[in-house]
């Protein structure tokens, strides 16, 4: 473990237990993504309480996270798996 992992990770340990397990579960699952997708799909993290993530917001009428917006089009917001799965491999032809 490198020194920005530890950093990190004491990091984390100063936030309550759902927000360290929504952390864990959306980070396990992003590496999934990538895993699974590679070259095919970018993924793109914003910050909701940024100015940028505020327009974001706005621009897709996004009011609960995560939220994972496809092609600049679909969204989806929630924790199912195979519902993203499903609209991504629908916007990737398979």
């Amino acid at each position: 473990m490198g020194l920005v992992e530890k950093r990190d990770e004491g990091d984390l340990n100063e936030y309550p237990e759902e927000v360290k397990d929504d952390y864990n579960f959306l980070s396990s699952w992003l590496c999934e993504l990538g895993q699974k997708y590679k070259e095919k799909i970018r993924i793109e993290l914003i910050n909701v309480s940024s100015f940028r993530g505020f327009y974001k917001s706005i621009r897709h009428w996004t009011q609960t996270y995560p939220t994972f917006v496809v092609n600049k089009k679909e969204k989806y917001s929630g924790r199912d798996k195979s519902q993203l799965d499903l609209i991504l491999q629908g916007h990737l032809g398979r």
